[in-house]
């Protein structure tokens, strides 16, 4: 049995939403000064919210998933209406960038998994995963809970090794790592695993419905790959080039005929581009993948 999350001493509903977008609006230009940049809408009077689970976005570059994921993980903040995360406004942490105690009652709610993240320490990686675990908000530690996450993410290899060290893969595998040892109440992931071989997304995958299962934690992700996002989610988010969001149960949206609609492309031909799209990701340059 792994350790119960407490966190504020908040105890969700299963049916309970663990992010709410009401009437949101956001644009850009309306978080800058700078007057070169255009204004472009994102979203424009949304509402919506998203079961606790596993839940993939889905649809084509450049309809918001993204800036979804950074709302949600209070990284930007609405231009109108607002975006609430465990009944919380995510405009109490609009000081989280200068305020550590903001800081951290924001990622006792809700951390991020940044698209191609990368970062160097002094510390091995061992000594950073107790760390982040002695650290982080689980209720109670198990130490056989940090050994599984070492061995299902295969980095017990890495364990002396320094970030800098590692390929893109490898360090993907040992942010996801950080992030399931913290204990956040939602992990949110912008493309985590897009460095890794097929066949390691789908341990990895498999491994994140498990610990969401076992824990309590909720995760949202994109990633560029249908087959993992209609196999590895509870729900689905389908976003559609007019603005528009569908939330619900995987199985019921991840439908030929909806997704052709959301990615305005043939479904055969749209797995080809997906396949052109993930060599262009591998093809990035790194010390190798992982």
């Amino acid at each position: 049995m792994f350790p119960k999350l407490c966190i504020f001493g908040y105890a969700a509903a299963m049916n309970e939403p663990i992010i709410t977008l009401d009437s949101l609006s956001f644009s850009y230009a309306a978080m800058s000064d700078d007057p070169e940049i255009s204004e472009t809408t994102v979203f424009d009077g949304l509402s919506l919210s998203v079961p606790p689970g596993v839940t993939s976005l889905v649809g084509q570059n450049g309809v918001g998933k993204s800036t979804f994921l950074l709302l949600a993980g209070a990284r930007v903040f609405p231009s109108s209406g607002s975006v609430s995360v465990l009944g919380t406004d995510t405009r109490a942490f609009v000081r989280a960038g200068v305020d550590p105690e903001v800081e951290g009652e924001r990622n006792r709610l809700v951390s991020f998994i940044y698209q191609n993240m990368e970062f160097e320490t002094d510390e091995p990686i061992g000594d950073l995963m107790e760390y982040v675990y002695a650290e982080g908000y689980y209720e109670r530690k198990d130490p056989q809970f940090l050994a599984r996450i070492q061995r299902e993410l295969d980095v017990q290899k890495l364990l002396s090794r320094k970030t800098g060290s590692l390929s893109k893969g490898e360090l993907q595998r040992t942010i996801i790592g950080f992030s399931l040892l913290y204990g956040s109440r939602i992990v949110l992931m912008d493309e985590p695993v897009f460095a890794l071989e097929e066949d390691r997304k789908e341990r990895v995958f498999a491994f994140l419905m498990e610990i969401a299962a076992e824990t309590g934690v909720s995760i949202c992700y994109s990633a560029h790959n249908l087959e993992l996002t209609g196999k590895f989610s509870t729900s689905m988010m389908l976003f559609f080039k007019d603005g528009t969001i569908r939330v619900g149960p995987t199985k019921e949206l991840f439908q030929r005929t909806l997704i052709e609609e959301a990615y305005q492309v043939p479904w055969d031909m749209l797995y080809r581009k997906e396949h052109l799209y993930r060599e262009m990701l591998n093809a990035m340059p790194r010390p190798g993948t992982g």
